[in-house]
């Protein structure tokens, strides 16, 4: 029987179409970049998150100034308290009030 040669063998992963080392390189440096803007990203919505809290209580501090100002506002001008401001004032109350009338309205012309 004649000998076949097997020299000649098909290799199918020996191409140069896929070079896997280039291939991990690339993902590899896009899950960095990836991982950095992620980081990045959250870094930013923790410090706007804290921005945030902090001007909340700063409007709560606000609102709370401005009821307190409302009620003093109230207070001092309630009936009461500019009765009792007159009378520590000592002033005299006017009787009847007397009022000078002149007699036909006169208008002065050039």
């Amino acid at each position: 029987m004649p000998e076949i040669k097997t020299e000649k063998k098909i290799k199918f992963f020996n191409v140069n179409f896929f070079n896997f080392k280039i291939i991990n390189k690339i993902i590899f440096f896009v899950i960095v970049i990836f991982s950095v803007y992620y980081l990045a990203s959250i870094n930013d919505l923790t410090v706007n998150g804290f921005k945030q809290e902090k001007l909340r209580e700063k409007n709560r501090q606000l609102v709370k100034e401005n009821e307190n100002m409302e009620l003093a506002t109230m207070l001092l001008g309630s009936y009461g308290n500019i009765n009792s401001r007159i009378k520590n004032l000592k002033m005299v109350v006017a009787g009847n009030i007397d009022y000078i009338e002149t007699g036909a309205t006169i208008v002065a012309r050039r």
